[in-house]
């Protein structure tokens, strides 16, 4: 049996069976992404914390705005295109569609890539108010010297990045009942210098039974060994438990008579006498394996630690315990995090001091950033760079609020409070001098200080703008991460709505991709058939497109 109105079109509707079908599933993806942008605005609203501003580089997403609109003109092309039987334009016009979202992608892997190697760190500590300043920048490749931090060359094999936290190791705990640290034991194994030895620090014995002896070294066959011995002598002691278990209940139900439910019975006199009776019996039959096994090291060295793999309050300065409940003991040493910083941030500061009916620019200058003595790698400097690039955005401050303010207008938080990386370049190549900023700024030079160039597609490029370093202590970290959906409630929100377009670019290119390279047989067939699915695929293809529209101002510009 045919299926009607595949190929040729109601008289009626003038509609075919796969329009018909697009549109119902086009009207699910509207109340997908509008609910997706709904909840976006009432938490930008609504937000109890700076909202990120114009925080996305403008020109990589209104490039892939003009990049989209032009493959949703392409894809119309070469819908007409089979309208017309020419199928050689057709493939023109596909493949630059195809070509548009390629460049998309691209563009946006690129945005991402920044996204996740741009450090941000907001201070604790420090002021009436918590500091809760937000220094931003690029963490610097370093190396161990000893106990001490140095600068290393990107290529160094040696080289990490200096947000790592760096512990002195001298033993390690594996929890068994945990069977999830193959990659936390190979890290620890891979970081031990030669000739230093990880052995087993005592007997680990199952019901006295030695499964493996003192001395033996740590390896991923050995731990794998230990669980298993582990969890069987778990499963036997949980089925000699619950034998005893059931005879206590229908010891209770047959004999004692009672039949209430299990919450009142255990609260029984009759009840607890019975279990302690119990767990005299069968005490003696359970192996009662060691839940964790002790790891000697012949000689203490430095263990580096993503702080990802150690929450905050499980850090201490003689014991870390990672996600896994892998408990190392040792000492912390001094773990610093280095960064070229290109923006700093007080807006949270000022924030938190109006509340606490403080002025938000005492609160600020009492703030680390402002008061610390500056150090690089260990070694004190006699200028604090960023006090005075806070000095010239002062400066600067002053000079756009009478600027505003002859326009009728008023500096936003963002102008008050926050050094954006332009800005930071532009002091620079003014020498942080206060001074200049503000004769620069009086003839108009300041705005032409920062030349546009392709550095804003991925934020500042530190290879050729020399940023301030900074050395923060680890005790002055509130909280650290990349620019990724762990730093804050926008980024979450940004990785979600645009990641979900992106597998719809994806997903859209797949189809229309079908029918450039295997759509020549159903072309040959029945020209119209192939036509129709050209253009339900243009159908979903300009929907993506409008998605963009709205997502691209709210996003990045607002």
């Amino acid at each position: 049996m045919e299926i009607p109105f595949v190929v040729n079109a109601r008289k009626d509707t003038g509609l075919f069976n796969s329009k018909v079908g697009i549109w119902l599933f086009l009207a699910s993806e509207v109340t997908l992404f509008g609910g997706l942008f709904s909840g976006y605005l009432f938490l930008r609203l609504f937000a109890d914390f700076p909202w990120p501003e114009r925080t996305l580089p403008v020109l990589p997403g209104l490039i892939n705005t003009f990049v989209l609109i032009g493959s949703s003109v392409t894809v119309v092309f070469a819908w007409a295109a089979l309208k017309m039987r020419e199928w050689r334009k057709f493939q023109i016009h596909m493949s630059i569609t195809l070509a548009c979202a390629a460049l998309f992608m691209v563009l946006k892997g690129i945005e991402y890539n920044a996204k996740f190697h741009h450090q941000a760190v907001r201070l604790s500590g420090g002021s009436p108010v918590e500091d809760f300043a937000v220094i931003e920048g690029h963490v610097h490749k370093v190396k161990l010297e000893g106990d001490h931090l140095v600068h290393a060359d990107k290529n160094d094999q040696e080289a990490f990045y200096a947000n790592q936290l760096i512990f002195k190791a001298e033993s390690v705990t594996f929890a068994l009942k945990r069977p999830a640290h193959e990659a936390y034991l190979q890290m620890i194994l891979d970081q031990a210098p030669e000739g230093v030895e990880i052995t087993l620090a005592d007997d680990y014995k199952v019901g006295g039974e030695v499964i493996l002896e003192k001395g033996e070294p740590l390896s991923v066959e050995m731990m794998d060994q230990l669980e298993a011995a582990y969890l069987d002598a778990i499963s036997k002691d949980t089925k000699i438990r619950t034998a005893f278990e059931k005879a206590s209940w229908k010891w209770i139900r047959d004999e004692k008579g009672v039949t209430e439910q299990g919450t009142y019975v255990v609260e029984m006199d009759l009840w607890k006498e019975r279990r302690k009776e119990d767990v005299k019996n069968y005490s003696p039959l359970m192996l009662r394996a060691p839940a964790e096994a002790e790891f000697a090291i012949s000689a203490p060295f430095n263990l580096r630690l993503d702080p990802d793999d150690v929450p905050p309050g499980l850090r201490g300065d003689s014991q870390m315990t990672l996600r896994d409940d892998t408990v190392i003991k040792g000492q912390l040493l001094e773990s610093p995090i280095v960064m070229a910083v290109d923006a700093i941030d007080f807006r949270h500061t000022a924030m938190r001091a109006e509340k606490e009916g403080i002025d938000p620019m005492k609160a600020i200058e009492s703030s680390w950033v402002l008061t610390h003595q500056p150090k690089g790698h260990g070694v004190e400097h006699s200028e604090n760079t960023l006090k005075k690039a806070w000095e010239c955005h002062q400066a600067w401050l002053s000079f756009e609020t009478e600027r505003l303010e002859k326009k009728g207008r008023k500096p936003t938080d963002q102008d008050k409070y926050r050094i954006n990386w332009d800005q930071m370049i532009a002091y620079q190549q003014l020498d942080f001098d206060p001074q200049k900023v503000r004769s620069a700024s009086d003839d108009g030079t300041l705005y032409e200080t920062h030349l546009f160039d392709l550095s804003g597609f991925a934020g500042a490029n530190h290879d050729k703008h020399h940023f301030p370093e900074v050395e923060i202590p680890r005790e002055k970290v509130g909280f650290e991460s990349t620019f990724t959906p762990k730093w804050n409630t926008y980024y979450a929100i940004y990785f979600t709505i645009t990641g979900l377009h992106g597998l719809h670019v994806i997903g859209g290119a797949i189809v229309l991709g079908y029918y450039l390279f295997f759509g020549r047989k159903m072309y040959e067939s029945n020209p119209e058939w192939l036509a129709n699915r050209v253009e339900v695929g243009g159908l979903f293809w300009h929907f993506v497109d409008l998605v963009w529209i709205f997502l691209f101002p709210i996003l990045y510009l607002m």
